[in-house]
């Protein structure tokens, strides 16, 4: 028996949409397994950490630091005139932000 052309594109139409809905479906069930981990912070060590300021920079003034004894990206205790290679004054957001 002939299939007729308007079918066979029904058919294969048919066929697109259930395959998008497969894939899409599947993503999406990956999507909400996705857990994302926490960041670990640095050990002093690993962050070359110093309890001195470099000059003129110190952890107080770097955009890091959090408010009175802590770092976003190094462990422990930092003290507001300590430094590390880390430090910087951009905000996290603007390092490398391309307009």
């Amino acid at each position: 028996m002939p299939t007729s052309g308007s079918s066979r594109r029904a058919f294969i139409k048919t066929m697109g949409v259930v395959a998008a809905a497969a894939t899409c479906g599947a993503a999406a069930a990956k999507a909400q397994e996705y857990k994302p981990q926490v960041q670990k912070k640095l050990t002093h060590a690993a962050a070359r950490y110093q309890d001195h300021p470099n000059g003129n920079e110190a952890c107080g003034t770097c955009p890091y630091f959090i408010f009175p004894k802590s770092c976003a990206v190094v462990e422990d205790e930092i003290s507001p005139s300590g430094w590390c290679p880390i430090y910087t004054t951009f905000a996290p957001a603007d390092r490398g932000a391309h307009k």
